[in-house]
């Protein structure tokens, strides 16, 4: 302990103070890259990796999807790609009723063989 005197000459007593500062560096510089590096890899290993997901048979594709036409009242918008099933538009329809783009489900089912909405 040490003691002070203040410029109005008060006398203080002063405990020293040790304190340890550490420090890291943190390089920014390559973040930008390395994000995108990071997405690139990720979408390859989505397309390569099935993660448990098994495909529907071709052949069964084609037998368990419907052509239906959707008819005013009926439009809904398509679980995958989020558009709009339009009045006319001959669209793909489940086992389990529920209606796609051909094309969306198609793709899906390339990857799964279960309703994306239901899982049956």
């Amino acid at each position: 302990m040490s003691h002070w005197v203040l410029s109005r000459g008060i006398n203080c007593k002063v405990f020293p103070l040790r304190s340890v500062i550490q420090t890291s560096i943190v390089d920014h510089y390559n973040d930008g890259i390395l994000m995108g590096r990071a997405l690139v890899e990720s979408e390859s290993e989505f397309e390569n990796g099935n993660y448990d997901m098994v495909s529907a048979k071709e052949s069964l594709v084609k037998e368990m999807l419907k052509t239906v036409r959707i008819e005013a009242g009926d439009e809904k918008n398509c679980k995958l790609c989020l558009q709009e099933l339009e009045v006319g538009f001959d669209a793909s329809k489940m086992p389990c009723s529920h209606t796609f783009h051909g094309d969306c489900i198609e793709k899906w089912l390339r990857h799964d063989h279960y309703c994306l909405i239901c899982r049956i």
